[in-house]
């Protein structure tokens, strides 16, 4: 990715010098008063202070010299207002939530979301209110995701056991992140096409089209900023790829279409609004692109923690066995009886959040931000990742303390204010567009992580050498170097 961001750079400098050349300057965009922020320069605006680490790090690092808010500019012509502290969003996600409910996502989005028309990528309206109600009001009620229950343990029992078979054959050692991404996508699949939904052909091929679809928009990302790269002929190759990658998604989604889907499912529903054919892969496409890498990346992130953490994975197996009796698989119902797994669960979220950088809101109005005027159409982002390590909400950020999350143990305080820092959590995002799957997510974050510890013992892959945590940002939140660990089964 770095490599990626200066030959990218570099190729934007010398279009832009050109371009300035041949058209000139145009004037400033408005009369808005910026946020201060960091000095930018001629054409690149703040783009090369922007490189060399993942860009929570970057915009974290900026706000301890400029403070929260301040302003980015990504080319001279283009603010973005940067939020890293969490009063300044929570007036942005939640007081002012419907002031900010707008989108703005970069062009090449456009090619798998149907020109944005999906719950993540359009603005606000009365098409993303009935697509977001559909999503949560049919597929994911209590009742249709407790009546899969019996499914999801069968697919855990199928998952440990094929886990176990291949660390049988290299010495205990396995990387359990595609086993946790095919386990979440065989759960995801009967929520949109029903309970009987059996295809694994279809869940392998999903399974890598949407690690190819994330890897190539990330590469995109930088470049889709500057409009004249639509005429550059590495942009267009990833374009072309974006096509292709959209084709196979389409192929495996389609075939499912003519189907006579249960009534309780997403499918049912986008079908009974008459949506275009294109606008249901659209909404398909999304809601696994939101949920397995998500819920994976964390699950993983757990894993490697509990790793490292060896005193901290031993509780929580003993946790685990307080309710199952050391005698049987954990049971999804059993998820909400194990407060440290919720802890646990919370500061891997808060160390290590999905989408570090909440998805882009834009003002739908003329606002406010600080009693200070914001023009309708100004882009802001909210830093989660910087939300989730200041040092005056969480002591101790970069260390990982699941035991500041319980009132018991922390009764004092002297591990962070546990209120505050409830509030402070916002790795669904927060107010009207929080995450449609939070619910989901836990869940299943929750069942995934417990069920693997307490069918084995997680260890170094290499005696002595802990898990390396160095982070690769394409989207979501992945470790750059994945998850090896050995693993020992435990006796129950």
């Amino acid at each position: 990715m770095e490599e990626t961001f200066w030959l990218i750079t570099c190729g934007l400098v010398v279009a832009f010098a050109v371009a300035k050349l041949l058209f000139g300057t145009k004037s400033s965009l408005s009369t808005m008063e910026w946020p201060a922020g960091p000095k930018k320069l001629p054409i690149i605006g703040n783009l090369h202070q922007l490189g060399g680490e993942t860009f929570h790090h970057c915009l974290a690092n900026l706000a301890k010299v400029h403070g929260s808010p301040f302003t980015i500019w990504v080319g001279s012509w283009r603010p973005v207002i940067i939020i890293c502290d969490v009063d300044r969003a929570w007036e942005v996600l939640v007081n002012k939530s419907s002031d900010y409910s707008a989108r703005d996502m970069p062009d090449i989005t456009k090619i798998a979301s149907a020109d944005w028309k999906n719950i993540s990528h359009c603005d606000s309206g009365p098409f993303w209110h009935n697509l977001r109600k559909g999503l949560q009001s049919v597929a994911l009620t209590p009742f249709n995701v407790e009546s899969q229950y019996h499914l999801q343990e069968r697919d855990m029992q199928n998952l440990i056991r094929s886990m176990e078979e291949k660390a049988s054959h290299k010495n205990g050692l396995l990387k359990p992140l595609d086993y946790v991404k095919e386990e979440t996508l065989r759960l995801v699949s009967r929520l949109i096409f029903g309970q009987d939904f059996v295809d694994e052909d279809f869940v392998a091929g999903m399974h890598h089209a949407l690690h190819d679809y994330i890897e190539t928009i990330g590469t995109a990302s930088l470049a889709d900023a500057f409009k004249i790269c639509e005429n550059l002929p590495s942009y267009k190759k990833i374009v072309r790829a974006v096509h292709a990658i959209k084709k196979r998604i389409d192929s495996l989604i389609r075939p499912h279409l003519v189907s006579k889907p249960p009534t309780n499912t997403y499918l049912h529903f986008l079908l009974s609004q008459e949506f275009s054919e294109d606008v249901i892969i659209s909404a398909i496409h999304e809601v696994y692109d939101l949920s397995v890498d998500s819920t994976s990346s964390t699950t993983v992130w757990a894993l490697a923690f509990l790793v490292r953490e060896q005193k901290i994975q031993e509780k929580l197996y003993r946790e685990i066995q307080s309710v199952t009796g050391g005698k049987r698989l954990v049971k999804v119902e059993d998820i909400s009886k194990l407060p440290y797994l919720q802890a646990v669960m919370r500061e891997t979220l808060r160390m290590k959040p999905f989408a570090p950088m909440a998805i882009p809101h834009k003002a739908s109005k003329d606002t406010s931000l600080m009693g200070k005027k914001v023009n309708k159409g100004t882009v802001v982002m909210v830093n989660l990742y910087a939300i989730h390590h200041n040092p005056d909400v969480f002591p101790e950020p970069d260390k990982f303390m699941p035991e500041r999350f319980l009132k018991d143990v922390n009764s004092d305080g002297s591990l962070g204010d546990i209120k505050k820092m409830e509030s402070s959590l916002m790795a669904f995002s927060a107010g009207m567009r929080i995450c449609a799957g939070m619910d989901l997510g836990k869940l299943q974050l929750g069942f995934g992580l417990a069920s693997l510890v307490n069918a084995f013992k997680w260890d170094c892959a290499v005696e002595g050498k802990l898990p390396d945590l160095t982070e690769e940002n394409n989207f979501v939140l992945f470790m750059k170097n994945p998850l090896e660990a050995r693993i020992t089964r435990r006796i129950h």
